[in-house]
């Protein structure tokens, strides 16, 4: 038998720990609504010190506005803010907190929570405690202008939660994460973490945006980065530093968004990002960098998720645009023909300071390469005096001009030079030619279903296919541009089987022209005469996007005198 419980009203305890889960989860959950009602207080300088990775205490510092003495027990009750009047500002918020939940969760979480705070105008300073939840008295301190904030035993009073943190390190490092890619967003303002009494890292408040990206990057990041200035509108634009084609990650980590200063998650975006790459950036891999977005307040919903992490556009489309324009118009401007930077060869100088002459040739050891901005010459502003020498391991071509090297890579050349051709006869009226013999290929199963699933876009890619059966099928017309190139359609549909076919029509349309140049050209490892080397970089210089093949790999990469200068240790 069924036994029903009767509906009735949690006691309030209860509510504050469930409205505590929802926006406290971990150290980090605390250290971000502490920071960010730092950044809303005007602070200029913050200081986040952890003990046990936060687990045993969280204290965050800064040089803000300050609480009156007479609001501190308000700060520390649910919905108690200085930041919101009535329902209508909801939508229209200016401040990265609102809710007036952030102190109040902390408080119902930890075992006990102390808040001290000193308005610059004030000569006192004033400090509250809430233990389990319980508010105590103000009291009268000394403290400089700002406020501290100190959790002590996170989830002291739900042991069950405390169970479910991480390690020391696990939670150290997610604090440490998300401070720094925070701090991208604010330059002007200094960070310091500091752990177990020990000084992790320093931010110190910068006035150009590129010194803190370095700072968070690593050094030299600058230099694989280029500046985004895309302006819409007064209230619109969209700033920040994207990474340089073939300076990309295996995954979106090093994506950092904010919108309106607030750091945020959005998958939209991030995909707004990739897509501003296009055929500049190679399958599984991801493009890194901080991008700024400028909305107007009333274009954006924060109030869609508890921690503020996820927000959401009244013109989510127009936005997905404008990030991908923005980017699209940094790509073009810059001039992405690689450059091996740094020394070539990496000599042990020790030995021949004492007089001794090596006895075998240094190593060669791998360069780092990254593409230089303002460094390189257009590839359309390359000479004609450029000219073939030969091939190494027969896949990539040398091409000399009169100062420098050009290293290009066959295929991707190639294949770029074919996705371009394909491009131009899709948009023509006759982009198929039949075949007066037509080509007889076997299938597996699989590629067969793969061909079923695609069949539409092959036609319209100028691949006309036949089924002549069991497992034969024949190639009756290739796109009119192929001439007499083989095309590899088992190999072509291995690849197609790999993509996802909920793709855009426009992407899936691309996608199959990119892997159809890919099966149809010149290969690693093929000789070539010295004719079709400098046919095939001729036919390179005058793509329209020359740097990358469609999958986004580069196509060459640049040796000049300067580098060899340094190799050999002549500057």
């Amino acid at each position: 038998m069924q036994v029903r419980e009767r509906i009735r009203l949690l006691d309030e305890q209860t509510v504050s720990q469930i409205a505590a889960g929802e926006v406290i989860e971990r150290p980090v959950s605390v250290v971000k609504e502490l920071v960010e009602n730092s950044l809303d207080a005007g602070a200029h300088a913050l200081r986040v010190e952890l003990q046990d990775g936060g687990r045993d205490c969280i204290t965050v510092h800064d040089d803000g506005g300050g609480i009156p003495a007479d609001q501190l027990a308000l700060a520390l009750q649910r919905h108690g803010t200085s930041k919101l009047n009535s329902a209508s500002e909801l939508f229209s918020i200016k401040t990265l907190g609102f809710r007036g939940e952030g102190l109040a969760s902390i408080a119902a979480a930890a075992g006990s929570i102390e808040l001290i705070s000193r308005p610059a105008d004030q000569d006192f300073g004033a400090r509250i405690q809430a233990v389990a939840g319980v508010v105590g008295p103000i009291s009268r301190i000394a403290a400089s202008p700002g406020t501290t904030v100190r959790a002590h035993q996170l989830f002291d009073a739900t042991p069950v939660r405390r169970q479910f943190l991480k390690s020391e390190r696990a939670e150290f490092a997610r604090v440490s994460a998300f401070l720094a890619q925070l701090a991208l967003g604010w330059p002007n303002v200094s960070f310091i973490l500091r752990h177990e009494g020990r000084e992790v890292w320093n931010l110190p408040a910068v006035q150009h945006a590129a010194d803190r990206i370095e700072m968070v990057f690593g050094k030299g990041s600058r230099g694989s980065l280029l500046p985004v200035s895309y302006v819409i509108d007064r209230g619109t634009r969209i700033t920040g530093f994207t990474a340089k084609p073939g300076n990309d990650r295996p995954n979106r980590q090093g994506q950092i968004l904010f919108v309106n200063g607030r750091l945020i998650r959005n998958t939209q975006l991030n995909a707004a990002w990739s897509a501003g790459y296009g055929s500049m950036l190679m399958g599984g891999r991801y493009p890194y960098g901080a991008l700024m977005l400028e909305l107007p307040p009333g274009e954006v919903d924060v109030n869609v998720h508890p921690t503020k992490l996820e927000v959401r556009f009244l013109n989510a489309g127009g936005v997905f645009e404008a990030v991908r324009r923005a980017l699209q118009q940094t790509l073009r401007a810059s001039s992405p023909v690689r450059d091996m930077s740094g020394p070539l060869l990496r000599l042990d100088t020790t030995a021949a300071a004492g007089g001794t002459i090596p006895t075998t040739l240094p190593e060669l050891a791998a360069p780092d390469v990254s593409l230089l901005e303002n460094r390189l010459p257009e590839i359309d502003a390359i000479p004609q005096k450029a000219r073939a020498l030969g091939q190494i391991d027969h896949t990539y071509i040398l091409v000399a001009d009169s100062d420098m090297l050009l290293i290009v890579d066959q295929h991707a050349a190639h294949e770029r030079i074919a996705y371009e051709a394909l491009l131009a006869a899709d948009k023509s009226e006759s982009p198929t030619e039949p075949l007066l013999f037509p080509i007889m290929v076997e299938l597996s199963a699989d590629q067969a279903s793969t061909l079923q699933a695609r069949w539409e876009y092959l036609t319209e890619a100028g691949i006309e296919i036949e089924f002549f059966g069991d497992s034969a099928y024949r190639i009756v017309a290739l796109p009119s541009v192929f001439g007499r190139r083989h095309i590899d359609l088992p190999g072509l549909l291995d690849d197609l089987a790999q993509t996802d076919s909920a793709f855009a029509p426009e992407e899936q349309r691309r996608y199959i022209l990119a892997t159809v140049a890919c099966h149809s050209v010149v290969r690693a490892h093929d000789p070539l005469s010295l004719q079709e080397q400098i046919g095939l970089y001729e036919g390179l210089r005058q793509c329209q996007a020359p740097h990358t093949c469609p999958h986004g790999r580069p196509t060459m990469i640049q040796l000049d005198s300067s580098h060899l200068a340094k190799a050999f240790n002549r500057t």
